[in-house]
């Protein structure tokens, strides 16, 4: 009973986090600008969790983030911020995610963006949002969840 209240819990922090990361902007991208070599970025040496990097020099955002863990599942919403651009953080997670044994599944791209990831029984939402010369890191964890079943109305 235990499991699946965890399980229930999950889901829901887990739809939410995909609710808001999908809200509509009105935000434009330019696709005509040069493209710039960025020097890749150092994996911190304090990791909340030691298979989910964080770049070198950030900082967690204590009263934003939080994290639930037992010997059966996991569950996190971990925040962090830091002086590296959107482009340095973003080209960090699609190098590091991957030596984490997280296989990448998507990525959207637009005023903010949302890195989605997996592996059995997790999922990993990594979102960077800049600010200035700041960028904000939000990592979402929690199990994958199971296909919902529909119900034709007749």
């Amino acid at each position: 009973m235990e499991r699946k209240k965890i399980l229930v819990v999950g889901s829901c922090f887990l739809v939410l986090v995909l609710l808001a990361g999908c809200a509509a902007t009105s935000g434009s991208r330019s696709y005509g600008s040069k493209v710039s070599v960025v020097e890749p970025l150092e994996v911190s040496s304090m990791l909340r969790f030691n298979d989910v990097p964080v770049p070198a020099g950030f900082t967690t955002l204590d009263k934003e983030s939080f994290a639930f863990q037992n010997d059966v599942t996991r569950v996190a919403l971990l925040k962090y911020v830091g002086g590296k651009s959107v482009d340095e953080v973003v080209a960090f997670y699609k190098a590091q995610m991957p030596m984490y044994n997280w296989s990448p599944i998507n990525i959207i791209e637009y005023e903010r963006r949302i890195m989605n990831y997996e592996r059995e029984g997790e999922s990993c939402i990594v979102t960077v949002e800049g600010k200035g010369r700041k960028s904000t890191v939000t990592i979402a964890i929690s199990p994958k969840s199971r296909p919902m079943k529909v119900k034709a109305e007749k």
